[in-house]
């Protein structure tokens, strides 16, 4: 299964733009600093807002459905997300992405639990970033594939290098000892970079 180009601990960070985004960026800043590459949000500096919505400079587009999708996706690919709430808050967007967090089995982490008591089942409370960053290194981690929506050019040129080998193992099967299952097994990569997005639809 395909992994981060980097091969560095990857985060996504949620929390209320509007009540927290001062501990938002800290957050983003000191991940950076302990180099986390932090999926969403990268540049969380806000540009626009469409009603309550705000978006932030790493958003590429002006639409809140896909901003939010690229979102999951990385809380998905992530290696853990990371929740600021410090007085608890939790806002509805923010709960939406805990629990697609839990369904998809990213481990969450906050120094402060939500007042939600059902949030709080969730949540791994840790002294600090770094404590949380020592929990990941030494738990087994889930190679899960960066889609379209994460990072648009590297998914692409992965893509284009994949159908080369799909192409390569059906003209050329010298050497190959079973095409049937390398072509099937480049396919799949190939569906986990472009299938979640894909089947998307777009607001």
């Amino acid at each position: 299964m395909t992994t981060c180009s980097t091969g560095a601990i990857t985060a996504a960070v949620s929390g209320s733009f509007h009540r927290h985004m001062g501990p938002i960026t800290s957050a983003i800043y000191e991940l950076a600093a302990l180099s986390v590459r932090v999926l969403s949000p990268s540049d969380p500096r806000i540009v626009a807002a469409q009603g309550e919505f705000l978006f932030v400079a790493s958003d590429r587009v002006r639409s809140v459905r896909l901003v939010q999708d690229r979102h999951l996706e990385s809380i998905r690919a992530a290696d853990f997300l990371w929740l600021v709430c410090p007085d608890g808050y939790v806002g509805q967007s923010a709960s939406m992405e805990i629990g697609y967090a839990a369904g998809a089995r990213v481990p969450i982490f906050a120094t402060h639990a939500p007042s939600d008591l059902t949030l709080r089942e969730y949540v791994i409370v840790v002294p600090t970033v770094s404590d949380a960053l020592r929990r990941v290194e030494t738990s087994p981690r889930q190679l899960r594939p960066e889609g379209l929506l994460i990072d648009p050019h590297a998914s692409l040129q992965e893509a284009h290098d994949l159908l080369e080998q799909v192409q390569g193992a059906l003209s050329d099967r010298a050497g190959l000892t079973d095409p049937a299952s390398c072509f099937y097994e480049r396919l799949s990569h190939l569906q986990a970079i472009v299938g979640p997005s894909s089947q998307r639809q777009v607001d």
